[in-house]
């Protein structure tokens, strides 16, 4: 620990006990308060975007943004034998479970970041609708490699309990490469109508681990991989993390997702892109692809495989949430058309 107390020291912090709550985080408590010291993965490549995290939330006033301690050089990192720590205050543990409030609270905060360091940008119809159509043609294309696995499996006199997993599933991947090409046509039509797009602040990691709860408040934490980019990512990053296991409260993130709408109100495109994202079907492909010659157990590849599978059908509730609330003509276009 003398190493940690080192580093302390650059903060002024004169530590009476140091807890190693993971290989690189640190709790401490002084006789006046408890911190959290993190040896982070940062570079000093990555240490501008990252300063500029905390610019934007002191500038912007983006609460759920965990601040960082300065050392007395008036930095907001100490550089050590090669690694790059900081310093926080200490704010509860990370969330484990996502209750009504607590997604809520988090969509709110997450929304409000977005919201408040929103850029707009120009992008080109033409070459954005050329890799669009080109990932449509690789849907097809994944329906088809689908099919012939699906074909290939019934051939067999006794299926292995992978194999039999798939063709139940196959109805249900398949329609999501279906729904993936109707989204994908959509967001194609609406990108002709509307070139801007919309880049926020994202956290570029973001997972239940970076999101502390206390009584008053959900902070976001781990802001090392954040970047400016669509805010979508970030809202499927955390599908993605999150909607993979067995027990996902899929009703109360489609509830809350609501508390994100309010904040930072995405268009129809903006929405399409994030079903995309969610539908992406290559990596349960994958899985297929490396059936026959893994060396995994087949009941690991079960499991693997059935993250993939929970994740998908989140992406086909979520499509199906947002053709009921927010698919709908607006009344200003029928107004338009009577006249």
């Amino acid at each position: 620990m003398e190493d940690i107390k080192t580093v302390l020291q650059a903060y002024s912090v004169q530590p009476f006990y140091i807890e190693k709550k993971t290989d690189h985080l640190y709790w401490v408590q002084d006789h006046q308060q408890q911190y959290a010291l993190k040896q982070s993965h940062l570079t000093l490549e990555l240490i501008p975007m990252w300063e500029k995290v905390y610019r934007e939330a002191y500038e912007q006033n983006l609460y759920a943004v965990l601040p960082v301690y300065l050392t007395r050089q008036g930095n907001i990192y100490q550089y050590y034998k090669g690694s790059i720590y900081y310093l926080t205050p200490w704010r509860g543990e990370a969330v484990t479970t996502f209750d009504k409030l607590t997604a809520e609270r988090f969509f709110h905060n997450i929304g409000r970041v977005h919201a408040k360091t929103k850029q707009s940008h120009l992008i080109e119809t033409e070459d954005f609708s050329a890799t669009f159509q080109q990932y449509r043609d690789h849907c097809k294309q994944l329906k088809q490699q689908l099919l012939g696995f699906v074909e290939q499996y019934e051939k067999n006199r006794y299926m292995s309990p992978l194999e039999l997993l798939i063709c139940t599933q196959y109805r249900d991947i398949d329609f999501c490469l279906q729904e993936s090409i109707r989204r994908i046509d959509q967001l194609i039509y609406e990108q002709e109508t509307e070139k801007d797009w919309n880049y926020s602040l994202c956290h570029g990691n973001i997972y239940a681990s970076h999101i502390l709860k206390n009584k008053e408040q959900l902070y976001l934490i781990n802001w090392e991989k954040a970047r400016f980019d669509y805010p979508v990512y970030d809202l499927a990053d955390f599908f993605k993390h999150e909607t993979n296991h067995y027990d996902t409260p899929t009703d109360t993130f489609l509830q809350a997702f609501e508390s994100y709408m309010n904040e930072n109100k995405l268009s129809k495109k903006e929405l399409y892109l994030l079903i995309i994202q969610l539908l992406d079907a290559q990596p349960y492909l994958n899985q297929l692809e490396m059936h026959a010659r893994s060396k995994k157990t087949m009941i690991e590849q079960i499991v693997e495989l059935q993250y993939e599978f929970r994740r998908i059908l989140f992406g086909l509730h979520f499509s199906a949430y947002v053709e009921n609330k927010y698919d709908t003509l607006d009344l200003d276009d029928l107004d338009d058309e009577e006249d």
